[in-house]
């Protein structure tokens, strides 16, 4: 009786000092994990979410372009310049920056990201109008002079005409260092300006 006391008392002492078991163990390590998952997943989608949202909204703001075209009876543009967006609006002689609005402010596109405009090989173009009959060609004039003064004054490129006509483009917003996912806003004939994400 008295050898099991003591035993009992060494039991108990040596007890409080045994650590964690391989089941608690193994519990920290997987609620680590996890954790340490969510950071990354967040991080990670934080330039994905800002090209979804620079995407939808620079294709809200053309398709409001085109609207405030039609219901002003202006004729707008846009002018894709390296990382910048600039809205365009011709006010009987030449063409000027759109700032009479806030909503069509100059975008500047976020260094995560890139945007690229598209004119050429575009498989709808040949139908619209406004690229038979060549505008770009008719607005540059031929004078060496003129064209000296031509290269100071902003052109777009792409048009957003007060009859609900666009001129056709693709602009292409993706992230600069990966190869997906890729937004397309194309202009086609007519407003509204179309929006696809690759993959979907």
């Amino acid at each position: 009786m008295l050898l099991s006391r003591a035993k009992l008392r060494l039991v108990k002492l040596k007890s409080p000092m045994r650590g964690f078991s391989l089941i608690e163990i193994l519990v920290v390590l997987v609620v680590i994990a996890f954790a340490t998952k969510m950071v990354v997943y967040s991080l990670d989608g934080g330039v994905e979410d800002e090209l979804d949202t620079q995407a939808l909204r620079l294709h809200t703001t053309i398709n409001m372009a085109s609207e405030f075209a039609i219901l002003n009876q202006v004729e707008l543009g846009f002018l894709l310049d390296k990382d910048t967006l600039e809205f365009l609006v011709f006010d009987g002689e030449k063409w000027i920056t759109f700032d009479r609005e806030k909503l069509f402010a100059p975008v500047t596109v976020d260094e995560r990201l890139k945007l690229t405009l598209n004119l050429e090989d575009l498989a709808w173009a040949q139908d619209n109008l406004l690229e038979q009959s060549n505008w770009r060609e008719l607005m540059s004039g031929g004078d060496e002079d003129d064209f000296l003064e031509l290269k100071q004054l902003k052109i777009p490129q792409v048009l957003i005409l007060s009859s609900g006509e666009v001129s056709a483009f693709q602009l292409i917003y993706a992230l600069k260092d990966e190869k997906e996912p890729v937004y397309f806003i194309e202009g086609e004939f007519s407003a509204p300006v179309n929006l696809r994400r690759e993959p979907e």
